[in-house]
């Protein structure tokens, strides 16, 4: 069934300064879905949503919504967690119930499907920040002040339907999905080194194994340097209890793909790898998440070296099923 009336929440939040912005929480008028998230591993039902036109004065301008959180009335809650995403350019929403098992995330969608209303009535959102509220939802600011830290989001490999063996130019400007919906995604060497090639950041890397097991790690000193560089990489020490600190070995590589062979192997570590672009060094990799997501777990790890895996003293070599990586900057 699907949804037969959109929701509308507006919000107004004060900014602090005597201007006042108007944000409508528009709820699309298509019916909730269910899809499985191969990081955690788990089912989801997610409902898509736009974030409205502000309506806004001087001097603020050109404001962007980048933090979207979710609130539920304890009397009205669907019986699971409820989270947010939120597109990079703050103008469309997931609100995505983590149901876990398909059996339950049917129960929810039918809850949702049935009474469309029940999520308005249940979901609050509110500004981060605010002093008037207890619960904090939202966080505006115009883009010409200090970059906020969060987590910005550059690569995603889940599946085989958008493939990571592409030539240099298309890793130069990047390609898959750019919004919140799951999918493979690589934002682009150019965009990449103008976020972080000037700034401190630090390099958060995830991924999952086979057997469901989820690794994380945190690296400081995370750069892209320019294309006259050929995007080299900088990595610096891992942060304590970091599962993926080989990470490390790929420090100052260049970035590679099958037609612009920048390693130091007496090869050609693209080609060796199925055509995934990467940082390869002169032994090609440690860890390589951009590489081919295999189609099962092989019992010889070994076999694991030629598609999306790592390597470390500890696990020697691991197939993994799903990698995310992002930055954050001070």
């Amino acid at each position: 069934m699907q949804l037969q009336t959109a929701l509308h929440l507006t919000i107004w939040l004060c900014l602090g300064i005597g201007v006042s912005a108007k944000i409508k929480v528009n709820f699309l008028n298509q019916p909730a879905d269910i899809i499985y998230n191969y990081l955690s591993g788990t089912f989801e039902v997610t409902m898509m949503a736009k974030i409205g036109e502000y309506v806004r004065g001087e001097p603020q301008s050109h404001l962007k919504v980048e933090r979207l959180a979710v609130k539920l009335d304890s009397g009205r809650d669907f019986g699971v967690p409820v989270t947010a995403r939120l597109s990079t350019d703050g103008t469309v929403a997931q609100l995505v119930f983590e149901c876990r098992s398909w059996r339950k995330c049917l129960q929810v969608r039918e809850q949702i499907n049935l009474n469309p209303a029940k999520v308005q009535r249940a979901i609050e959102f509110t500004l981060t920040g605010h002093s008037d509220t207890g619960f904090f939802n939202l966080h505006v600011r115009a883009p010409e002040s200090a970059p906020a830290q969060y987590a910005v989001e550059f690569q995603r490999n889940f599946d085989r339907i958008i493939s990571f063996a592409q030539n240099w130019d298309t890793y130069v400007k990047g390609f898959g999905n750019s919004d919140i919906r799951l999918g493979n995604y690589w934002m682009g060497l150019k965009r990449l080194s103008s976020l972080t090639k000037d700034r401190s950041c630090k390099l958060i890397f995830e991924a999952m194994k086979f057997d469901g097991t989820a690794q994380r790690g945190i690296f400081k000193d995370f750069q892209v340097r320019g294309e006259d560089e050929n995007f080299k990489l900088r990595v610096g020490d891992a942060e304590p209890g970091n599962p993926m600190y080989m990470m490390k070995n790929h420090d100052n590589a260049q970035f590679s793909t099958f037609d612009r062979d920048n390693d130091k192997w007496s090869a050609d570590c693209s080609g060796y790898h199925g055509k995934t672009g990467w940082w390869y060094h002169d032994g090609c990799h440690n860890h390589n998440p951009n590489g081919i997501i295999a189609e099962k777990d092989f019992p010889n790890k070994d076999a694991c070296y030629n598609y999306c895996s790592s390597w470390t003293k500890q696990d020697k070599r691991v197939c993994w099923r799903a990698t995310r990586l992002s930055f954050i900057c001070a």
